[in-house]
């Protein structure tokens, strides 16, 4: 171990360098004690990693987080929510419509399905199933039943987007493409209703999706 010379400013300016560092790195850089370094690091503020073990530290002004409040740097994550449990609570309750299970792990990059059964058990969020997948929501209740009306109006939405329209307006953008095999979604909009026929950019994407088109292969 390394002798303890080192200053407050030492141990903070280790992490303007390296961003990330472990217990052991610190203490194999400066020698210091563990009490003496948690008891700088807290005067300064500090988080600890939400994966990994909560291995690694940083310091708050280094994370650079995103819009959820969530950093990744070489694949360790920091929340300025602190925890995970804490983490997934706020992201929950700031949602518009709640979060499914593979919403939030799109957000946080780990795996947080027992994280969810205990937050669940422990009354510390809600959830309800919609379309066979729970969804989870905000502890109080105004706001869980804002969430519920609008995740319960974008099921509709899409459940009304995913069929396809009525045979004469699949024609009509068929023979469009076979003129201009080109032509995108909203393209394919504004021509038809250059002609009159009214069709929404999302029901064309719903035609393209069900014949298998695309932009590198649309009608033979």
């Amino acid at each position: 171990m390394r002798p303890s010379i080192y200053s407050s400013d030492d141990l903070v300016q280790s992490f303007y360098r390296n961003k990330v560092l472990t217990k052991q790195q610190l203490q194999d850089l400066w020698g210091c004690s563990t009490m003496t370094g948690w008891r700088i690091l807290r005067r300064h503020g500090y988080i600890t990693s939400y994966n990994l073990r909560g291995k690694f530290y940083t310091l708050d002004d280094v994370a650079e987080f995103d819009g959820h409040g969530i950093w990744s740097y070489r694949n360790i994550r920091f929340s300025r929510y602190g925890t995970l449990y804490n983490t997934i609570r706020a992201l929950v309750a700031s949602s518009t419509s709640g979060l499914n299970t593979d919403e939030l792990e799109k957000i946080l990059g780990v795996n947080i399905r027992s994280a969810l059964s205990r937050l669940y058990a422990q009354n510390r969020i809600n959830r309800e199933k919609i379309e066979g997948v729970f969804v989870y929501l905000a502890q109080q209740e105004m706001n869980r039943q804002k969430q519920l009306k609008q995740r319960n109006v974008e099921v509709k939405l899409a459940r009304k987007e995913d069929v396809l329209p009525e045979p004469s307006l699949i024609i009509a953008v068929l023979v469009e493409l076979i003129q201009r095999i080109e032509l995108e979604p909203k393209q394919l909009t504004r021509r038809l209703l250059r002609k009159g026929i009214k069709i929404s950019t999302a029901q064309i994407q719903t035609i393209f999706l069900h014949y298998g088109l695309d932009n590198k292969k649309k009608l033979p």
